[in-house]
């Protein structure tokens, strides 16, 4: 047996000693080769060696075999939270406002290596304070009237401000034009430059997309608060006393319309009357043409049956109705001798009948 290992070639003791030390660096070497990005992270891959990063893949979530002279460089993949704490800004009034925001930005995956070349991994710290600056300037441009009374106005120009300011001119990746119902962090920003046509760096604000701002309080100051207290108090006064005046108005065109009724009402009644009694004197006149031509038509009558013929007769016979109906006490009596007496002496001698009473 030691013959034929001392006649076994030296390169192959070599070599066998090679593999075995290439083994075991293989296994003490791969686990160091792999490298580990979370879900929440974005990567460049950095050498140990030199520190030099490679910016030419963004790398997410997942792992890697990257060999053991590289390790990822991280950047935070999922939102950042950013708190303003009654943040001071100044009204077109020249009053002094004190706003709380929280908003939530992430970093754009294609500008990632734009964002390492400019701020490196320190970037928070530079975004935070221009989007402070974005919060100020929009604050600006309205009245304390407006923070008061137009609260969804004040926050939907917060939020479009710092998205500007953070996120450039370009389009965000993605975003959606011409989309109303869409979510409004959905929907590309108005006037902003497609990417398709080649946005330069200084286009892309701080590569970073602003998705969401919550506007919590609005710390108006007392005295506008008192102010505008007093204006509503005035303006309730006014209110009221429009009310009262509305009240005394509509009393007042009461009154006029109650006394047009009751004119109205007096005047129907009048009227009533009037065409009554025309009626009843109708009715009278009616009934004494009608008593009168009956009177005639039996005075007709009564001279055609006793023949009487002259005027004086009928005139005297017309008297004697007269006076007969002028008093119930007059009696009527005919003495036939005389009345024979005197009608011979009529023919001798004419006069007027006589008759006794």
């Amino acid at each position: 047996m030691a013959n034929n290992a001392e006649n076994v070639p030296r390169w192959l003791w070599l070599a066998f000693v090679a593999g075995i030390i290439g083994a075991l660096l293989l296994v003490i070497l791969l686990p160091f080769s792999f490298s580990y990005l979370d879900y929440y992270h974005y990567g460049f891959l950095r050498r140990h060696t030199t520190g030099r990063v490679n910016l030419e893949r963004v790398y997410e979530g997942g792992r890697y075999l990257v060999g053991p002279d590289y390790h990822f460089k991280k950047f935070k993949a999922t939102a950042h939270h950013v708190n303003f704490n009654r943040i001071s800004v100044f009204t077109t009034d020249n009053l002094e406002v004190h706003l709380t925001i929280t908003f939530q930005f992430f970093l754009i995956r294609d500008d990632l290596p734009l964002l390492h070349a400019a701020y490196d991994i320190y970037y928070e710290p530079i975004i935070v304070s221009n989007a402070k600056e974005a919060i100020i300037s929009t604050c600006s441009r309205f009245d304390t009237d407006e923070f008061i009374n137009d609260r969804e106005k004040i926050w939907r120009e917060i939020y479009y401000g710092v998205k500007r300011q953070l996120g450039g001119s370009c389009c965000i990746p993605n975003c959606k034009r011409n989309c109303p119902k869409c979510s409004i962090h959905e929907r590309c920003v108005v006037g902003c430059r497609s990417r398709e046509e080649g946005c330069k760096k200084e286009e892309k604000g701080f590569f970073a997309e602003v998705r969401y701002l919550q506007l919590h309080d609005i710390d108006v100051p007392d005295r506008v608060m008192e102010r505008r207290l007093l204006g509503l108090v005035r303006d309730l006064e006014k209110e009221r006393e429009e009310y009262i005046n509305q009240e005394a108005l509509v009393k007042k065109q009461t009154d006029i319309l109650v006394n047009q009724f009751r004119n109205n009402a007096t005047q129907s009644v009048a009227i009533s009357d009037a065409q009554a009694q025309l009626k009843r004197e109708r009715a009278k006149a009616d009934a004494l043409k009608r008593v009168e031509i009956s009177r005639i038509d039996g005075l007709a009558s009564m001279c055609s049956t006793l023949g009487i013929t002259q005027a004086k007769h009928i005139n005297s016979l017309q008297y004697l109705r007269a006076l007969k109906d002028s008093s119930d006490n007059v009696k009527y009596s005919i003495d036939f001798s005389h009345a024979i007496a005197q009608q011979q002496q009529q023919q001798q001698q004419p006069k007027l009948p006589a008759s006794s009473t």
